[in-house]
């Protein structure tokens, strides 16, 4: 079976635990593409970002795995100028989805009172002039050092539940089962083997250490909690209009 995963730390480490005949299936792409791709049938599953399934109700979602947060880990993070009291403008850089694209707008309005304007930013990064929210794998060289705010974070806190940043889907529930039923203790299976499976990844040793020290805020397994987070995630963005009526997502 082909699966494709967006190309950030945390699709990275569901990947290196999946069975070797699953391996080898595995495609990175970027985030806004796997949803698109899976629909044309160019992969049997993908980790989509979940606010893909606002315009892809039809799409079939395993109730067993996805990947979600509550702390300082993230695959985006905000970083504000220092000492400025108000600001409009917001850039987008890096791996951005719909996720970032749709809950950065609604998360600035309730939680900052701001109704920012956004932008994709493609130059070169200024954190001396610009506020930005960064995307994926950009952010390894950033987060550390230059104070950025976990975006997952400010989400959970608003929603009060784990932020659901992406699902495992498919065009049909026969593909879900057969790819999941190959799948066994994720999450225990990452996390028991954390500093072993971040060291394969090559990432600086502060990044490493800061994932092995707040491992318990990244989740792979999809439990009613998050269930609920994802629930909670869908009902705010209809809440604020956005979209004309809750999503009702196919649990598989």
């Amino acid at each position: 079976m082909n699966i494709a995963i967006p190309q950030n730390i945390y699709s990275a480490l569901f990947a290196l635990v999946l069975p070797d005949e699953l391996k080898s299936g595995v495609s990175i792409k970027e985030s806004s593409l796997i949803t698109k791709e899976l629909k044309e049938g160019k992969f049997d599953v993908g980790l989509i970002p979940s606010c893909d399934l606002l315009t892809h109700k039809d799409l079939f979602v395993s109730q067993k795995y996805a990947i979600s947060f509550d702390g300082i880990l993230s695959n985006s993070y905000i970083y504000f100028l220092p000492e400025q009291h108000n600001f409009k403008k917001i850039l987008l850089r890096g791996d951005i989805s719909s996720n970032d694209m749709i809950l950065s707008k609604i998360l600035f309005s309730e939680q900052y009172g701001i109704e920012a304007e956004f932008s994709i930013d493609t130059g070169n990064i200024d954190l001396d002039n610009n506020n930005y929210l960064i995307a994926g794998l950009e952010n390894n060289e950033f987060a550390l050092n230059k104070n950025g705010i976990s975006f997952s974070d400010q989400l959970a806190e608003l929603i009060d539940y784990p932020y659901v940043n992406y699902v495992l889907a498919a065009t049909s529930k026969e593909k879900i089962e057969k790819f999941t039923s190959n799948l066994k203790n994720v999450d225990e299976q990452i996390t028991s083997n954390l500093e072993d499976l971040t060291g394969k990844l090559g990432i600086d040793t502060k990044l490493q250490t800061l994932i092995l020290e707040n491992n318990k805020s990244v989740y792979f397994d999809l439990t009613e909690n998050e269930i609920e987070g994802l629930n909670e995630q869908l009902k705010l963005i209809y809440y604020q209009g956005i979209i004309e009526d809750i999503v009702e997502v196919k649990f598989v």
